[in-house]
């Protein structure tokens, strides 16, 4: 035993060591730590507007927002600590204020604005169409790509323009220094996807050709765009009847796999081998999914790249092994949709979908719907994924498609011939924490997040015990706030430490925890249907934020008001514990659900 502290001690003074020495290498590019999903004008009471989701502290949260525009196709960025810098649907770029940016306006001119960005009030509608990248060795400049095309006949010429955003005017709330210029036409695909090169620093970018098989790739680096090399991957086309020009395609974590999902019936996808030095694509595979009629597709690799799911039909997901001999025979279904309704009705099939910051696969409906669906294990093979339908529920309905984020947390390809920048990865604790539905009520299951590839690790429960398990489950003494803090290092000697607060509640009829009593109560409790919180008349709480989450610990609703009360919707049968935040303080309460919605 005495053996095992000195070693304890040891590390944590190494720990201290590495952390001090290390700070200033840190870039924690978070560019992709804040979504806004949603639509204008807002209408919360009818479930429009939108949904600010921050990933700030490992699981999301989620809270109403105000929006400028609707956000389908969106890009948002935030800076590289995760601070919202600016966002677009492809009609304007809007600051963080959600305002029009200056010299913002008009993105994409022509007919198709016109027609459903001034008149309509909707998003760009270009599919897979905008990605926004930070310009290398500019510190906060950021390029935009957007697509501009002039009708909806599939052979029409598409544009594919470039705007440069600068967030150095206006006190940080940036200015669009360049706008609209061109860097290709002809007859390509809508769809825009990106992964870093490997000297760590510069990105590649892949523009495809409708019904072809050629790809025009550009690089960005710190002198701007340069291209486009053009490749002519191979010669094999397209089986099945081609329906659509607009197919997505994406990158694997790793860089090393580029996949293409076809507008076809029966559905198919082709996979690539992608060199990081080169921008190379290379060794086509085309897969088919025979029982499948319908061409809306949508793909994502797991994050360690091994895996990729494959939506079609708006009812079904696959998952592929893209290490198996053969990766068509690999195929698995992992998940059916199981006919949940979201508001007024609305079917809310799985479809389109990303990876998020905590290493889970989101996905949204092929329906606007105030949900998102999530495989919870995308790195387990199987069922063992786990895909958890309508899982978190939403203030406001969202439109289609997810955000466009490349991996900002990919650098350098250690060895390789590119590799000559001498970039050193930023290392980043980062994780998350929750219960499984197998677990006690003062257990949690900590999940390790951190990046660039940690080798040690070290937990800090601030209950005096600690835990060197890379994502250890870890029993508490009894309810009450914890500060937790992950310390990791990797192998060149770098350490990062993130500490943040953890409550345990163990449900009961007890009053509010963490005001006085009587200061916020909920009636009536059980109910049958709504129900409401309501603050006493000698307490002023201004905004404050409303969670619901049943035994397992999963997210069932959340709002902000402003109001001294507020109206809840009717809840599934079951118990709840309804967590209410008002300025730094935190009340809980056991709710009772007796009536189906």
């Amino acid at each position: 035993m005495g053996l095992y502290l000195i070693i304890v001690n040891m590390r944590t003074l190494l720990v201290y060591i590495f952390s001090f020495f290390s700070f200033i290498l840190h870039a924690q590019d978070k560019h992709d730590f804040i979504w806004l999903l949603g639509s204008a004008p807002s209408n919360a009471p009818f479930f429009t507007g939108g949904n600010r989701i921050d990933f700030s502290e490992g699981n999301p949260s989620v809270q109403f927002q105000d929006l400028y525009s609707d956000m389908d196709n969106p890009i948002i960025m935030s800076d590289e600590n995760g601070i919202l810098q600016w966002y677009t649907s492809g009609c304007d770029v809007i600051n963080a204020e959600h305002q029009v940016m200056e010299n913002g306006e008009n993105l994409s001119p022509g007919n198709i604005h016109q027609q459903y960005c001034d008149q309509a009030g909707w998003g760009y509608l270009s599919y897979q169409g905008i990605l926004g990248l930070p310009w290398p060795d500019k510190p906060g400049q950021y390029i935009l790509l957007h697509n501009r095309f002039f009708s909806f006949q599939f052979l029409d010429t598409i544009d594919v323009l470039e705007s440069v955003i600068d967030m150095n005017y206006n006190n940080g709330f940036g200015k669009v220094i360049s706008k609209n210029q061109v860097l290709l036409s002809g007859n390509l695909n809508r769809s825009l996807t990106s992964v870093r090169h490997g000297n760590g620093r510069d990105w590649w970018i892949v523009i495809m050709e409708r019904y072809s098989s050629t790809y025009h790739v550009f690089i960005l680096d710190p002198t701007g765009l340069h291209g486009p090399y053009t490749q002519q991957v191979d010669g094999t086309g397209w089986n099945g009847a081609l329906q659509s020009g607009s197919y997505m395609c994406t990158f694997s974590p790793d860089g090393r796999k580029f996949v293409r999902v076809l507008a076809n019936k029966p559905a198919q996808f082709r996979i690539y081998d992608f060199d990081r030095c080169s921008g190379t694509l290379s060794n086509s595979t085309t897969i088919s999914l025979p029982d499948t009629i319908m061409y809306a597709g949508w793909a994502s690799f797991s994050p360690n790249s091994r895996y990729l799911y494959v939506s079609n039909e708006g009812e079904r997901l696959y998952q592929f092994d893209t290490q198996a001999d053969d990766i068509e025979n690999s195929r698995l279904l992992v998940g059916e949709y199981d006919g949940y309704l979201s508001v007024f009705n609305v079917p809310t099939p799985p479809y389109a979908m990303v990876i998020g910051p905590d290493q889970r696969i989101y996905m949204t409906s092929g329906n606007g719907a105030n949900l998102l669906h999530r495989i919870e294990y995308p790195d387990s093979a199987g069922v063992a994924c786990s895909l958890r339908q309508h899982d978190i529920i939403l203030p406001a309905q969202i439109l289609f498609h997810p955000p466009n984020n490349p991996n900002y947390r990919l650098y350098n390809l250690p060895g390789s011939p590119c590799d000559t920048l001498g970039i050193k990865p930023p290392l980043e604790a980062y994780w998350r924490s929750g219960h499984d539905t197998m677990q006690g009520p003062l257990e949690l299951q900590f999940t390790d997040l951190s990046y660039y590839e940690p080798v040690y690790w070290l937990w800090d429960f601030g209950d005096g015990t600690i835990d060197s398990t890379r994502s250890p489950v870890h029993q508490f003494p009894g309810p009450g706030i914890y500060e937790v803090c992950l310390t990791v290092c990797n192998a060149n000697g770098m350490c990062d430490t993130q500490c943040r607060d953890v409550e345990i509640i163990t449900v009961g009829t007890q009053q509010p925890n963490g005001g006085e009593p009587r200061s916020v109560r909920i009636y009536p409790n059980p109910t049958a249907g709504d129900w409401k919180i309501v603050w006493q008349q000698d307490v002023s709480p201004g905004e404050w934020h409303t969670t619901v989450f049943d035994l397992s610990g999963k997210m069932v609703y959340t709002a902000s008001q402003n109001d001294r009360q507020a109206l809840m919707p009717p809840l599934e049968p079951g118990f709840y514990v309804v967590k209410i935040e008002c300025e730094g303080r935190i009340y809980t309460v056991k709710l009772v659900s007796t009536s189906p919605r």
